[in-house]
């Protein structure tokens, strides 16, 4: 009896001993089945996909709006700029105007009879000096009707001393720089360019401002 029950227990031991590592086993490999992994849905990653497409697409566009926002902005702007620049720029000549216009009424002024001549002897009655058009003061107008921006005009110089600066009407700032043998008193020759605008102006009374 003893001996059976010997037998038993050591049965026993050992079917219990072969049965503990598969169990251990067992144990581990349902631990890692019960592991999640998370599988995506193919549908749902192209899903995904074409809206970060989309979605960069459209951050593309806002992009390309506020750079086309900033630089019509900038357009903008600079056309402001020019066109307050252009404003104050007429805005300062005519103060400019006015004040010429203010300081003329200030300054003496006289009503002279004028005629108008060309640098060609033949029209003037005047001759070259070694083929040069020379004034009565030796300015060379043969290539200029001109002097330092200012027309030039013919004076009688016990009236208009030469060199005086005046501004005629009609015809603007002009200089005395040359005399003439029909040029007495209160009398002006204006320097032109052709014998037709000669002609065009013809004898006229106008106002001289002396400066």
């Amino acid at each position: 009896m003893k001996r059976t029950s010997f037998l038993l227990s050591l049965c026993l031991a050992g079917f219990i001993f072969i049965l503990l590592p598969h169990h251990e086993a067992s144990a581990a490999q349902i631990g890692i089945g019960t592991e999640k992994t998370i599988v995506q849905n193919p549908l749902e990653m192209k899903r995904q996909a074409a809206q970060e497409k989309r979605e960069q697409a459209e951050a593309k566009k806002q992009a390309r709006l506020k750079a086309l926002a900033k630089q019509k902005a900038e357009a903008e702007q600079k056309a402001k700029a020019a066109q307050e620049a252009k404003k104050e720029a007429q805005q300062v000549k005519k103060q400019s105007r006015t004040q010429a216009n203010a300081d003329r009424s200030t300054k003496r002024t006289e009503t002279f009879e004028t005629t108008a001549y060309t640098t060609n002897p033949e029209n003037n009655g005047s001759r070259l000096y070694n083929g040069r058009a020379l004034t009565a003061s030796g300015y060379d107008v043969t290539n200029t009707i001109t002097y330092e921006g200012r027309r030039i005009v013919a004076v009688d110089p016990s009236v208009v001393p030469l060199g005086t600066k005046v501004h005629v009407e009609g015809f603007g700032d002009a200089i005395a720089l040359d005399t003439g043998g029909a040029i007495r008193g209160k009398i002006m020759d204006l320097l032109v360019g052709s014998k037709q605008e000669a002609l065009e102006w013809g004898r006229r009374q106008v106002t001289v401002t002396f400066e």
